[in-house]
C-alpha cells in the first residue's frame, strides 16, 4: 500500500508538477515589474481560481471517461465532431506555441554557457534533444519529471536565500510598473498554471487511485507551484527591480554574482526540459489515441510544426507566451466547462458545485476567460 502511494504521488506529481512548473516562472518576475506587483497578484487570484476549478473538470473528466484518450478524444466523445475540428486547431495553438516558448528559453539558457554559439543555433539543438528524449514511453516521464524537479525546486529556495541576504534586494525594486501593462500578468499567468496536457497522462499513471486521490493531486500540485513561482518572483524582483528581464535569470549577474546565472540557466534548462517532454508526449498521445497515427507520424507532426514557426520568424518571448496562455488556454477551458457539464449528465453522482443545476459558476467562468481572450487579442494591437 505505502509503495503504491509513493508511486502514485511520485509519478502523479512528478508528470503535473514537471508540466505546470515551467518556462512560465522566468517571465513572471517581468510581468510583474512592468504591471506592478498589485497587478500581478490579482491577476494571480483570478488565474488560480479558474486553473484550479478548470484542471478539477478535466481530472474527472479524464477520470470518468472509459477508454484511452486525449483531449480532442474527449471534446469529440463529449461535444461532437464539429466541436472537435475548433478544439483541434485550438490545442494545436496551445502546444506548438507552448513548445516554441520552451524552445526559444532553452536557447537562452544554453547561450550562458556556449556563448561561442549563437541563440539560434542552441535553440535548435535544444528542439534536437528534447524532441528527441519525447520518444521515450510515457510511464517513465512521470518519474524523470519528478526527481528532475527536486532540483529546480531546492534551486528557487536557494535564490530566494542568497537574494534577500544581498545588498541589492531592496523593498523598493518591489515599488515599479505601469498602468500601461496591467493586463501583462494574466495570460502568463494561464500559462505558469496550465498542466492540462499532463492530466491525461497523470490519470494513466495513476491506476487504482480514488477520484478524490486524483483531485487532491491535481490541487496539490497547482498549490505547491505557485507558491513556489511568488517565492521566485520575490527573489528576482527584490534583487532587479525594474531591471528585470524576460528569461529573469540573466538580468541577476549584477547583483547577487555571476554564481546565480550559470547555476539559475542550468535549473532553468532543466525546467523546460522536462515540460517539453512532458508536452510532448500528451500531443503524440492525441495523435495516437485520437487520430490513430503511427507513432513515429505522431512524433514527427509533434516536433516539427514549432521548430518552423521560430525558424519562420517568431521570437517574442513575451507576447508568444500572452498569447498562448490568454487565447489558447482560454478557450481551451471553455471546452472543458462545456465537457463537464455533458459529463455530469452521465454521472450525476459527482455533480459539484461548479456545475449544479442552478450553478452560476460555470458561466462567470466561461465569461471570464473569453474576457481574457478579447482583451489580450485587443492588446496584440
Amino acid at each position: 500500500m505505502m509503495r503504491r502511494k509513493f508511486i502514485f504521488y511520485r509519478d502523479g506529481l512528478g508528470t503535473l508538477i514537471g508540466m505546470i512548473f515551467g518556462a512560465g516562472v522566468f517571465a513572471l518576475p517581468f510581468s510583474f515589474a512592468k504591471a506592478g506587483v498589485g497587478w500581478g497578484i490579482a491577476h494571480f487570484a483570478v488565474a488560480f481560481f479558474l486553473m484550479v476549478a478548470l484542471h478539477l473538470m478535466y481530472g474527472e473528466i479524464a477520470y470518468l471517461t472509459p477508454g484511452q484518450h486525449r483531449f480532442t478524444g474527449y471534446v469529440r466523445k463529449y461535444l461532437g465532431r464539429k466541436q472537435e475540428l475548433l478544439a483541434f486547431a485550438t490545442t494545436l495553438l496551445g502546444y506548438y506555441g507552448t513548445l516554441l516558448v520552451y524552445g526559444l528559453l532553452g536557447g537562452i539558457f544554453l547561450h550562458v554557457f556556449f556563448p561561442a554559439l549563437s541563440i539560434t543555433m542552441l535553440t535548435l539543438i535544444f528542439f534536437a534533444v528534447a524532441s528527441a528524449a519525447s520518444l521515450f514511453r510515457f510511464e517513465k516521464i512521470g518519474a524523470i519529471n519528478f526527481y528532475l524537479t527536486i532540483p529546480i525546486f531546492l534551486f528557487v529556495f536557494y535564490l530566494f536565500g542568497i537574494s534577500v541576504s544581498s545588498a541589492s534586494f531592496q523593498i523598493e525594486n518591489f515599488m515599479i510598473g505601469s498602468r500601461a501593462s496591467w493586463f501583462l500578468p494574466y495570460g502568463i499567468w494561464l500559462f505558469a498554471l496550465s498542466g492540462f496536457s499532463a492530466v491525461a497522462e497523470a490519470r494513466d499513471l495513476s491506476r487504482g487511485a480514488t477520484l478524490p486521490e486524483f483531485k487532491r493531486l491535481i490541487t496539490l500540485s497547482l498549490a505547491l507551484s505557485a507558491f513556489v513561482y511568488f517565492v521566485f518572483i520575490a527573489a528576482v524582483l527584490g534583487v532587479s527591480g525594474a531591471g528585470t528581464t524576460e528569461d529573469a535569470i540573466t538580468g541577476l549577474s549584477n547583483g547577487i554574482g555571476r554564481i546565480a546565472v550559470p547555476v539559475g540557466s542550468l535549473v532553468g534548462l532543466l525546467a523546460v526540459f522536462t515540460s517539453y517532454i512532458a508536452l510532448s508526449a500528451d500531443l503524440i498521445g492525441i495523435f495516437m489515441f485520437d487520430y490513430r497515427r503511427a507513432r513515429v507520424v505522431a512524433w514527427f507532426a509533434t516536433a516539427a510544426p514549432a521548430i518552423a514557426i521560430y525558424l519562420a520568424g517568431a521570437t517574442d518571448l513575451i507576447k508568444i507566451l500572452g498569447l498562448v496562455g490568454a487565447v489558447g488556454f482560454g478557450l481551451l477551458g471553455v471546452f472543458i466547462v462545456k465537457m463537464a457539464r455533458r459529463l455530469h449528465r452521465s454521472f450525476p453522482e459527482h455533480r459539484h458545485i461548479l456545475l449544479g443545476p442552478r450553478s452560476t459558476l460555470r458561466w462567470v467562468l466561461m465569461a471570464g476567460l473569453t474576457a481574457g481572450v478579447v482583451l489580450e487579442i485587443a492588446n496584440l494591437f
